[in-house]
């Protein structure tokens, strides 16, 4: 049965709210046991966090146990951590939850939950009988997403420039030993190198291109509005229905030359010609903070001609024969791929599907093999050239350290760094433990 303490639960631990900071007061009179910037935490949260760890078939002490006051303080302790979080994640104007996720993940539960009752009705009546309507547990469920949403956004935008942290063996092997006893069995694993091959607009294409974009600028330049102008004329498919609207970011989040210019500005100023990979940009910055830009682009891409794919084809046929002749794939990836382009990738067998059909001839092949030039298209007019060489096929198995080590480091790196963050913002935030 649904616990009515459970679900407050689930409703008070998606709080503070980004747009005011504030916890909800809870239904009865409790008592304070922590203040926490400008959040209080109250005896029942933590309590009701322990019953879910309980429900959730943790062992959990009786109250009267001399054990259970530790685990309180634990529970607490982490109740604190993800309150600073959230705190400091709400004064972050980079992170925006996903709203229409979710409200897709919320409906994707209570469809999993009505499932297991028997159907939303029998789901109803139980909620019904913990004096909650569906629409307030959608609530209590939405809220629970959301604050998981930002406490995930605000640790990945933190951690994206950290400073590397080191990882021992020792900490790997226990990691391992604590793991195996959980794994399943390893799927059959393919593991292949590739050099992507890009068609490029020739030098009369980019010429065009060029004089499209100066004059855009020129119409800008002479007050033109600058999102009308986007809407109409931008090759970007992402932000052009938006008026070029880019949002706030960060460094670290364009490429180069982009975000050179970008933070060379500032309110209401407007770039030059900007050229990158994808063309020619036209940038407008509208507000700026240090360390972000809020901006708009117009985009012109240069238009590739069939003798441009037929170029890359035929540079694809040259790499397959060096590769074929022992030519090294490092080599040729960094001679002619594509650098957006994995030279490297290793996919379950199950999980080939997930690339573009043509991958699907790795089904069949075998370690050694060199496979392609695949020709497939990332969108309309975009067209690839993969050329492969199978590296490795392991076939389904128990997973070993070295098969885990890669993740373990990496999820022990991030452990650290979250647990650094975390710490320097308690150590920034008042915090009164009334215990």
């Amino acid at each position: 049965m649904i616990k009515r303490s459970v679900l407050l639960m689930a409703f008070a631990a998606s709080l503070p709210l980004p747009a005011s900071g504030q916890l909800l007061d809870v239904e009865i009179v409790d008592r304070l046991i922590a203040i926490v910037g400008d959040s209080v935490v109250v005896q029942t949260q933590i309590q009701e966090e322990i019953q879910r760890m309980a429900l959730g078939g943790a062992p959990v002490p009786e109250p009267t146990d001399p054990q259970y006051e530790a685990l309180f303080r634990t529970v607490l302790d982490q109740f604190i951590d993800r309150l600073v979080v959230l705190q400091a994640a709400a004064k972050d104007s980079l992170i925006r939850p996903d709203e229409a996720a979710l409200d897709q993940r919320v409906t994707d539960r209570i469809a999993q939950l009505a499932q297991q009752f028997g159907g939303q009705p029998a789901l109803q009546q139980a909620l019904a009988a913990e004096a909650l309507s569906l629409a307030e547990y959608r609530d209590i469920l939405r809220n629970e997403a959301r604050t998981l949403q930002v406490q995930q956004m605000f640790m990945q935008l933190r951690l994206r420039d950290a400073t590397p942290l080191e990882v021992t063996e020792n900490e790997l092997l226990e990691r391992f030993q604590q793991a195996r006893a959980g794994l399943e069995q390893r799927p059959k694993l393919l593991t292949f190198r590739q050099v992507v091959i890009t068609p490029e607009a020739s030098d009369d294409a980019m010429e065009v291109a060029r004089q499209e974009a100066q004059a855009l600028l020129d119409r800008v330049t002479a007050g033109e509005d600058f999102a009308a102008l986007a809407v109409a004329n931008s090759d970007d498919p992402g932000s052009a229905p938006l008026g070029g609207d880019l949002g706030w970011f960060r460094r670290g989040r364009m490429v180069r030359e982009f975000e050179e210019a970008a933070f060379a500005l500032y309110d209401d100023q407007v770039s030059g010609l900007v050229k990158t990979d994808f063309g020619y940009h036209i940038i407008k910055v509208e507000r700026y903070r240090a360390g972000e830009r809020q901006a708009r682009h117009i985009l012109v891409v240069p238009e590739k001609s069939p003798a441009d794919v037929e170029r890359a084809r035929a540079v694809a046929e040259e790499v397959s024969v060096r590769a074929r002749a022992g030519e090294s794939m490092t080599a040729l990836f960094e001679e002619f791929s594509d650098p957006a382009a994995p030279d490297s990738l290793t996919f379950a067998f199950d999980q080939i599907g997930e690339l573009p059909p043509v991958y699907d001839v790795l089904r069949t092949a075998s370690s050694g093999d060199f496979v392609g030039p695949l020709e497939y298209q990332i969108s309309p007019g975009e067209t690839r050239f993969a050329v492969i060489s199978v590296a490795e096929i392991r076939e389904a198995g128990a997973y070993t350290f070295e098969d885990l080590r890669g993740q373990l480091a990496s999820q022990l790196q991030q452990e650290k760094q979250e647990r650094r963050l975390v710490a320097r913002l308690r150590a920034g935030t008042h915090i009164e433990i009334r215990m």
